[in-house]
């Protein structure tokens, strides 16, 4: 049987996209297959910055994706449609649904991301603005 793990953000590494066709963003993996005996779920923090400018595209991937507002204000454009997000608010984004989310306030963005998959690693990000 398998025993419960407790990560903390300051204790794993931290990844980060900035360019113009990504946005900035920096992101902690928290749990997932690739570091801990999980076969069910990938779940982190990501955190979009005060003030940078938004991507002209956002990405896709196969698996659907949740977003929780932790903290901020932000938007989410999911399939050309635009959402206010705010601290609480959660979001379900579809399979393979062009999806980015922007800081449109005055502290940092941080959504709370959920995947239904086994490994970070096996998500394969698509950027429509690099092709």
């Amino acid at each position: 049987m398998a025993k419960p793990v407790i990560t903390r953000v300051g204790n794993v590494p931290v990844n980060e996209w900035n360019s113009s066709s990504r946005g900035a963003v920096r992101w902690w993996e928290l749990i997932g297959g690739d570091t801990m005996p999980t076969k069910e779920l990938v779940v982190g923090i990501a955190e979009v910055p005060v003030g940078v400018q938004r991507p002209s595209r956002g990405h896709t991937h196969e698996p659907a994706e949740v977003y929780y507002v932790v903290s901020g204000r932000g938007e989410v454009l999911v399939d050309d449609e635009t959402y206010p997000v705010a601290s609480g608010d959660a979001v379900w984004i579809p399979p393979n649904a062009e999806h980015v989310a922007y800081n449109v306030g005055d502290e940092p963005l941080r959504l709370l991301y959920v995947f239904a998959k086994d490994k970070f690693t096996e998500i394969t990000y698509c950027f429509p603005a690099e092709t």
